[in-house]
């Protein structure tokens, strides 16, 4: 029996109630040639029946349960070691693609003789909004795109707080995994997905991204991306610090956008150690956490006076009569 054209990974985690629509998607792609691994992460709900009810009806579908709860990044690595597909497809249990993204992304590949493809995401709010996380005009048609713009498309923009190319879920050459003998970080239970892309960047990856949004990206306010903690961001801060430390990325665009990207990770680093400080009336040491460069502490600043702001104006709104 050959091998699949596409792997399709699914690490899933108290996703019962989204699982059936996420796989329904992969189901119905015109490239019926893949394989759906589903990975359950020690889920307390029904999550994992879910999973073994679908593989019963469809053999394309394996399950697999891990042992322990590792973490996305872990249940990542378990479906990358069962894949066995040219192509790794990344889908997130709570999100979908649509009709025609795997044949879409497999043609591109092969016309750009692409490590990595990713589309643009169609970002789907709490009220079932839809809206592109990439304008149109932002990205060609399939253009390449470096570690410098990787980096640079991920650094915070308050006019559009919904970009960032590290939600971007590419289709990735298996072969290039396995001759670079890349993994996911395990430790990263936040922006693992970031970490990995930059590890295939480092690697010698070629990126290319197009503008067609062809994955339905849910946008949930109890996600791990909208929950980090303040360790997820000193995780994240030593993976751009190991970067740099790195000899081997001699690329000066590479390391100004790498430090670009550090800057900004330790501003909203120590505006969070800045918060959790100040809850504890450990004033002393909030202060500390801002005095740690100058550009941490015009942004812990502007952060403070943006919210002592923001509390006086509910103030006055509170006091107005009716």
């Amino acid at each position: 029996m050959s091998a699949p054209r596409v792997s399709v990974i699914i690490p899933a985690y108290n996703a019962a109630a989204y699982l059936e629509r996420t796989v329904a998607s992969v189901q119905g792609q015109s490239l019926a040639d893949s394989e759906i691994l589903i990975i359950d992460d020690c889920s307390t709900d029904r999550t994992l029946a879910v999973a073994r009810s679908l593989a019963a009806a469809d053999d394309r579908i394996q399950v697999i349960a891990a042992e322990r709860n590792g973490g996305p990044a872990a249940a990542r690595n378990l479906g990358l070691d069962s894949a066995q597909g040219d192509w790794i497809a990344l889908l997130d249990a709570d999100d979908a693609f649509e009709p025609g993204r795997l044949a879409r992304l497999t043609a591109l590949a092969r016309d750009c003789s692409a490590d990595l493809v990713a589309d643009n995401l169609l970002l789907e709010d709490e009220a079932g909004n839809l809206e592109p996380m990439l304008p149109a005009g932002e990205v060609a048609s399939c253009a390449p795109i470096t570690a410098a713009d990787f980096l640079r498309g991920n650094l915070p923009d308050p006019k559009r707080p919904r970009r960032s190319y590290g939600f971007l879920k590419p289709l990735i050459s298996r072969r290039f995994l396995a001759r670079q003998a890349l993994r996911y970080e395990e430790s990263l239970r936040f922006a693992e997905d970031f970490a990995f892309y930059m590890a295939c960047f480092a690697a010698g990856a070629r990126f290319f991204l197009c503008q067609e949004p062809l994955y339905r990206y849910r946008l949930r306010s109890d996600s791990l991306t909208a929950c980090h903690s303040t360790e997820d961001l000193r995780r994240l801060l030593a993976v751009d610090l190991r970067f740099l430390e790195n000899p081997a990325l001699a690329s000066p665009g590479f390391r100004a956008a790498l430090e670009e990207h550090r800057k900004s990770l330790e501003q909203r680093l120590q505006w969070r150690v800045f918060i959790d400080e100040a809850r504890e009336r450990s004033w002393h040491r909030a202060l500390l956490a801002s005095l740690k460069g100058w550009h941490v502490f015009s942004y812990v600043s502007s952060q403070l006076f943006a919210e002592v702001w923001r509390r006086l104006c509910q103030g006055r709104l509170r006091s107005t009569p009716a």
